[in-house]
């Protein structure tokens, strides 16, 4: 697997885990609405927590929807404060088999996760497509014949030209086949042909990650 492989592979892991939540509350809040059951649950405290309609209410479900008797909580609108406070109830849609997964009367969320996400999409998005235009420009596949025995290389990567005009090219083994080796040489793709000895020098240890071959 080539490096940018990697990169990319990590890019797409790394837009995974931050759009899970989103997409968990999502998945909940469905479900919530398709089978979600109506009911009361008690008002035990309410909390003021901005001028600008954002309030707090705490709450315990009925106990045969919840036997442990939790507290939860929800911001609301202010109508739905008021009423809370004075009837000491408020209207909950929630799974009976899931006490956790519930939707409250005029509840509030906040888009702030929503836009923190699309941003951070954003830049995962910019980062693959620069990733995937850098093979483009200088990543581009490169097909060379080698002239000599493949051999064992210490670790690094890179295409080094000789006085005679020929080239040494060291990288990671991409796949490895009788008559040619492909590496990974810095993000760009190189197949090596191989021809003669050079076949079965790279044949007698194709565990070695990487190599380095006389190409034209």
């Amino acid at each position: 697997m080539s490096r940018r492989t990697k990169s990319l592979l990590l890019l797409a892991v790394v837009a995974l885990l931050v759009n899970l939540p989103i997409a968990h509350s999502t998945w909940t809040g469905w479900r919530v609405d398709r089978d979600g059951e109506d009911v009361r649950a008690t008002v035990t405290d309410t909390q003021l927590v901005a001028d600008d309609g954002g309030y707090l209410v705490e709450f315990q479900m009925p106990e045969d929807i919840d036997p442990d008797e939790s507290v939860w909580v929800a911001q609301v609108d202010r109508a739905t404060y008021d009423e809370a406070i004075a009837s000491a109830q408020i209207g909950v849609r929630v799974l009976r088999d899931d006490p956790s997964a519930y939707t409250v009367e005029g509840q509030l969320t906040s888009r702030v996760g929503l836009v923190v996400m699309g941003l951070v999409d954003l830049l995962l998005l910019l980062g693959a497509v620069l990733l995937w235009r850098g093979r483009g420009r200088a990543g581009h596949a490169l097909v060379l014949r080698a002239t000599g025995d493949v051999e064992r290389s210490p670790p690094g990567a890179g295409i080094e030209k000789q006085h005679d005009g020929q080239y040494v090219v060291s990288g990671d083994v991409v796949s490895l086949e009788a008559d040619r080796i492909v590496l990974d040489v810095e993000g760009r793709e190189v197949t090596v042909l191989l021809e003669g000895t050079a076949t079965r020098s790279a044949t007698s240890s194709p565990r070695a990650p990487p190599v380095t071959s006389w190409v034209e």
